[in-house]
């Protein structure tokens, strides 16, 4: 015979047990607790996992990268270093080419000023002489090269140093435009060279700022692979730390399901038990099914693990039933579950059961709410650790979870 709950339900009824009083502590609001904690440590450590093969993978990257990065920062310092060499060269041999150039004009001028000596001189020493038709003070060492210094010959040689003063005048007027034609060549050399020069300072400042862009990729590359490493070393830690915390609240699991189980007998020798009619229905009829319970690859972190529900795909927005009759343990948050919902069967075939309603939009009850079988809870969603709108739907038995097909007509 059924025995049903008397009207005094609290909403501090959970999971898989319903007491009829307040009077008898209920172990499963201690367990319920663990249960959230083992639930958010297990997601915590696989986070890290995630996080830890992340950045290995990205440090192991970096340092396959590095060596190119290196190798092309040599050839930068390499490059520079020849564009330096290059204008520097260039810088001396265009003051070399300067300083020549700049003693031509020199010689140029230098030349220039000996022809006007040397025409000034001859006009002068031409004019007095036949002037005065006689030799004058001013030819006087002109004449000394003559032996005899009579007036009957002076006027000869008068003429023949004017020759010879032309002659010079000559010379220096042909070396001058030597030198003139030198200089033009030795200026066009000089433009070019100084046109070189400029070329290879941009280069240099073309080199410069290669060199600084590839030494830069490495020092990013090799402070990057340091980065990591800290990083690896503080995940691992963490990691260590959180499986050890997981380790700790498992065991206090497993001791306070012992104590859960414990508790349920006493309570159903008491009669303080509703029992279902042993028959759930479909909470998304006419959904199909998507994913099964088992174990499966994980479609966000890619590790294989056991799937506990039943995913069926149901659009966003879909009204989501109760799959029977019970009291609602939960309504809310729940982590990676999203908007979940969690109804209390009370004992079916002799076994406490649960249903839970994952990844909703929204929801349509509250914790301590009884609720029939069919009745709205939630609007189905894609909240929480979930790829696309779905309902990951679950059956607990005895505080652990199985497959849920059977359980459904």
């Amino acid at each position: 015979m059924k025995r049903r709950l008397p009207l005094l339900v609290t909403a501090a009824v959970l999971a898989v047990v319903m007491p009829v009083t307040s009077a008898t502590a209920n172990p499963r609001d201690d367990k319920n607790k663990v249960d959230e904690r083992v639930k958010e440590l297990q997601q915590e450590f696989e986070g890290l996992d995630e996080d830890l093969a992340r950045v290995i993978a990205e440090r192991d990257e970096a340092q396959e990268a590095l060596p190119a990065a290196e190798e092309a920062s040599q050839k930068a310092d390499d490059a520079l270093a020849e564009a330096v060499q290059k204008d520097e060269d260039l810088a001396a041999r265009l003051t070399s080419a300067e300083n020549a150039q700049s003693d031509l004009k020199d010689e140029i001028q230098q030349g220039t000023d000996e022809i006007e000596q040397n025409r000034t001189a001859a006009a002068r020493i031409g004019r007095q002489a036949y002037q005065n038709s006689g030799i004058t003070s001013d030819l006087a060492m002109l004449l000394q090269m003559a032996e005899g210094t009579s007036a009957d010959g002076g006027i000869g040689r008068v003429d023949s140093a004017v020759r010879s003063q032309q002659r010079t005048i000559d010379d220096l007027s042909e070396q001058r435009a030597l030198n003139e034609n030198n200089e033009e060549r030795l200026s066009g050399v000089t433009d070019e060279i100084s046109d070189l020069k400029d070329e290879a300072a941009e280069a240099v400042i073309a080199k410069e700022a290669a060199q600084a862009d590839a030494k830069k990729k490495a020092d990013d590359l090799n402070n990057l692979i340091s980065a990591k490493d800290d990083a690896e070393q503080t995940i691992s830690d963490n990691k260590d730390k959180t499986e050890q915390q997981l380790a700790d609240e498992k065991a206090e699991q497993d001791r306070l399901a012992k104590e859960v189980r414990e508790w349920e007998k006493e309570q159903e020798a008491k009669g303080n038990f509703v029992y279902g009619d042993g028959v759930l229905a479909n909470p998304a009829e006419g959904f199909p099914i998507t994913s099964q319970f088992g174990y499966r690859i994980h479609p966000i972190t890619g590790n294989r693990k056991l799937h506990t529900g039943t995913d069926f795909g149901v659009p966003c927005g879909t009204s989501i039933r109760a799959a029977g009759d019970g009291v609602v343990v939960s309504a809310g948050w729940a982590g990676g579950y999203g908007n979940r919902v969690v109804i209390s069967h009370g004992k079916i075939g002799g076994k406490s059961i649960a249903s839970t309603y994952n990844h909703n939009t929204s929801l349509s009850v509250k914790a301590g709410q009884k609720v029939k079988k069919g009745d709205v809870i939630s609007q189905s969603g894609t909240t929480g650790a979930s790829t696309g709108c779905h309902l990951h739907f679950e059956i607990m038995e005895n505080g652990g979870y199985v497959n849920a097909m059977p359980f459904i007509s």
